[in-house]
């Protein structure tokens, strides 16, 4: 009888350790006529990007909740998770575990009771493009907590108490609320009926019957609809390692009526992880190959277009250019838009993409730099850390893997070990900062030490190992 309760306890664990990791698509997607989820009182980790932080009445400045979502966006992509637990930063992708609860018909996670912030700086989703029609009835289940934005609506009543206003593009009028903004000392400007807006984006909510869009600040609503409120974005882009692949730079429509004949950009790139090979202008809006000047060090990449003829899109998500790179390494490699203009207007609203590579074969991979300077030579006495990349091929191929690293002194004595748990990221790569201190929490001598990195296939129990030297140094006196 106790083998037989500790298998159990044993298979219990195992599916905890395994746990499905949802998408907020999973948690949202529904059928049934009053929008609850499927999961609606069930214990889930879900995983998403963070759009939007959310504050409730009586609240100013701590953060009560924040909004997740998929990182391709569209129907049913985002979820609100309610929590005064944790404050992540816009941008940030996180896995939270908590239960699904329906608020009022309202879907999401409250209480929480796990949450990892898993990398940070990601690109946003894109606001899905919806007619203010499409937020009343039964149909704008599918927008609940999604990122959203209307184009080109009239006020057609101005913000009461409670910090609502209604617009209407001419398909029907949708709210607008102010849940985004701290609830002490916020006011919307001064407006008007009939005054026209060129666009309002934000995160949808639900309360009293009405599903409203709510900004998440002021940007999130242009009055005036010029170039100076184009956007512009790099493309996040899978790839395959040592593989020359295209990522795409994307611009939002550009009106002829702007007269734009010309751009700039200035991008970075990490020449540890990439590799750039040109730019390549098939399929896009550039009529002929720009200019462009890269760095020695291959990391500072600036692109000059200048044309007789206009530089017009009519709809959104069209490409401006493409830039030829090779991956040259796994895991995440930012691609940074730095500047970019329009002829001799500055855009604002620009966003950064990555390069994301996965690992594809039964490898133990492991890359130990100094963020100072690419080297694995830290100085614990200035505060400096090692970021210690490690993976394998993982889940994302149907496998289970567990992975450990230890540090090793020179004599082969075992003084730290910061990790041992299972990877769970998709590219099979995850990673942590070392501040050279032992199990412990004591800090290290100098000296030279030993990373070491097993995985183990959790179904086969297959191992690889693999290791890299690092360098604890000191201050010269």
């Amino acid at each position: 009888m106790r083998y037989f309760l500790l298998c159990v306890m044993a298979l219990a664990l195992s599916g905890l350790m395994f746990a499905q990791v949802l998408t907020c698509h999973d948690v949202q997607y529904t059928t049934q006529a009053g929008g609850a989820s499927p999961y609606s009182g069930s214990v889930v980790t879900v995983e998403g990007i963070v759009v939007a932080e959310v504050f409730y009445t009586g609240t100013s400045t701590t953060n009560k909740g924040f909004v997740i979502s998929d990182p391709e966006g569209g129907p049913w992509s985002g979820l609100l998770i309610f929590t005064n637990q944790y404050a992540p930063q816009r941008g940030d992708k996180v896995q939270v575990t908590g239960t699904i609860t329906e608020y009022y018909e309202f879907t999401e996670m409250s209480p929480t009771t796990g949450f990892q912030v898993l990398s940070q700086g990601n690109p946003l989703p894109l606001p899905a493009l919806v007619t203010t029609g499409s937020l009343t009835g039964s149909a704008a289940e599918q927008w609940e907590s999604v990122f959203v934005k209307v184009e080109n609506v009239n006020v057609t009543s101005t913000p009461n108490n409670y910090g609502e206003f209604n617009v209407n593009d001419g398909s029907g009028a949708c709210q607008i609320d102010d849940q985004c903004f701290p609830r002490s000392g916020f006011s919307w400007p001064q407006m008007s009926v009939g005054q026209n807006w060129a666009r309002i984006q934000g995160v949808v909510d639900y309360s009293f019957n009405y599903f409203g869009i709510n900004p998440r600040e002021m940007t999130d609503l242009v009055q005036i609809d010029d170039v100076s409120n184009a956007t512009v974005r790099v493309q996040t882009t899978n790839a395959e390692i040592d593989t020359p692949v295209d990522v795409n730079i994307i611009t939002s429509r550009i009106k002829p009526a702007w007269g734009v004949s010309s751009y700039r950009a200035y991008l970075r790139l990490d020449p540890d992880k990439v590799r750039f090979n040109g730019l390549e202008i098939a399929e896009t809006m550039t009529a002929f190959e720009p200019e462009y000047w890269i760095s020695a060090a291959g990391d500072s990449l600036y692109v000059l277009y200048q044309s007789q003829e206009p530089i017009t899109s009519s709809a959104d998500d069209q490409v401006l250019f493409k830039l030829d790179l090779t991956p040259t390494s796994y895991g995440e490699s930012v691609i940074q838009l730095v500047s970019f203009a329009y002829d001799t207007t500055p855009i604002q609203s620009i966003n950064s993409g990555k390069l994301l590579v996965p690992i594809r074969t039964s490898i133990a991979w492991l890359n130990v730099t100094n963020p100072n300077n690419a080297r694995n030579i830290f100085n614990p006495e200035l505060n400096e850390k090692l970021t210690i990349e490690y993976g394998c091929k993982t889940s994302a191929a149907g496998i289970n893997v567990k992975a450990i690293v230890r540090i090793y002194d020179a004599q082969g004595r075992l003084v730290a070990t910061p990790v041992n748990r299972n990877i769970s990221n998709a590219l099979g790569i995850e990673s942590f900062q070392w501040d050279g201190r032992d199990q412990t929490m004591n800090r290290l001598p100098i000296g030279l030490y030993y990373c070491h990195l097993e995985v183990i296939e959790r179904s086969t129990g297959l191992k690889e190992t693999t290791v890299q030297p690092l360098v604890i140094k000191s201050i010269l006196k």
